[in-house]
């Protein structure tokens, strides 16, 4: 069968399929007219990829409701079907027991991750639970090092002095001046609070990547007044920052799938909480399950921060610096804000 660039939703995909094509026509899968390629060209792809799943009746879910959730791989759920019961994806790349529950009940098999990729993924809900009511300092790293924890963090990229970074905060009453450059760095030990990356104590440098968000983050009211900093990497430094926000495509991980599809979903679930608020009736005990995973990234991976998406500002995105040395604040600007608008959903 010949499919189509069309066909698919990954730009990964997309790309080889439209490097590969030599002829452009109606596509026998999907039916639009696009570069067309033999399907057996993405055959070591998806055998690679579909060795994620098993067969499982007791699932909530499909087998295609999950590639769709957790992937977005094809346009659409017609293309999935047609493209896994194809025959040459049908018999070498589905894993034995989902092709033959294919055969009795049809494509709506119900399958989960292997059990090496859920015992990892899972663990993270296990874990925020113990730290949260049951250990908090005697946490079992061996047994995070046995999931293979310690090489799951390794989406991560490096900053340097072009990159601009962002730190806004709220003037005490009455003061009509912007805080000074130096003000705009982490608080003192003795002053700095608990948040959802650092405990009591241990001061972090919050950030964001334009200056919109860090207003979001400071929960502004009508009529205040904040001063956002302007933060540049000191010339000849690097950092290098784990990314929670980078949702990467299956497509060129043939060779490690298992451990890259472990680490994405892991990574997501940690996002989850990561940018879930606090709010003014939530206990700080839920920021303790995200401040030990920074510290275990922090001293396990030796990185210098995280990035994540903020969850005060749709497509904002945050970064937590765990040592303000190499970054400085080089401009203040002292804003006012003008305008607040605010939605709700009904619950009841």
């Amino acid at each position: 069968m010949k499919i189509c660039d069309k066909c698919f939703q990954d730009q990964e995909i997309i790309s080889f399929i439209q490097a590969r094509s030599t002829e452009e026509g109606s596509c026998e899968c999907c039916a639009e007219k696009g570069h067309l390629l033999e399907l057996s060209e993405l055959l070591e792809y998806f055998i690679a990829f579909l060795s994620v799943f098993k067969y499982d009746e007791k699932s909530e879910h499909e087998l295609i409701y999950i590639i769709e959730r957790d992937w977005e791989l094809f346009s659409s759920n017609d293309v999935c079907e047609k493209i896994l019961n194809n025959q040459i994806i049908f018999e070498l790349a589905l894993p034995e027991e989902i092709a033959e529950s294919i055969i009795h009940s049809g494509i709506n098999v119900k399958v989960s991750y292997i059990d090496q990729i859920e015992e990892s993924v899972s663990y993270w809900s296990k874990l925020k639970e113990d730290l949260k009511w049951r250990r908090r300092y005697l946490t079992d790293i061996d047994e995070m090092i046995e999931l293979g924890w310690d090489s799951l963090f390794n989406d991560s990229y490096l900053i340097d002095g072009s990159t601009m970074l962002y730190r806004a905060r709220i003037n005490g009453d009455g003061q009509t001046d912007s805080y000074k450059p130096i003000e705009m760095l982490s608080p003192p030990v003795d002053k700095t609070t608990a948040g959802r990356a650092n405990p009591q104590g241990i001061p972090y440098l919050y950030l964001s990547t334009d200056p919109k968000t860090t207003l979001y983050e400071t929960r502004a009211s009508y009529l205040d007044n904040i001063t956002v900093g302007e933060f540049q990497i000191q010339e000849g430094t690097q950092l290098k920052i784990v990314d929670f926000t980078n949702n990467q495509s299956t497509f060129n991980h043939t060779d490690n799938m298992i451990q890259f599809v472990t680490g994405q979903l892991l990574r997501r679930a940690i996002s989850v909480d990561l940018s879930k608020p606090l709010r003014r009736y939530d206990s700080e005990l839920e920021y303790i399950p995200t401040q030990f995973i920074c510290e275990f990234i922090r001293y396990i991976t030796k990185v210098d921060g995280i990035q994540f998406n903020s969850s005060l500002r749709k497509d904002g995105t945050n970064i937590v610096l765990f040592n303000q040395e190499g970054i400085v604040c080089t401009n203040v600007e002292l804003h006012q804000i003008t305008n607040i608008e605010i939605g709700s959903d009904i619950l009841s």
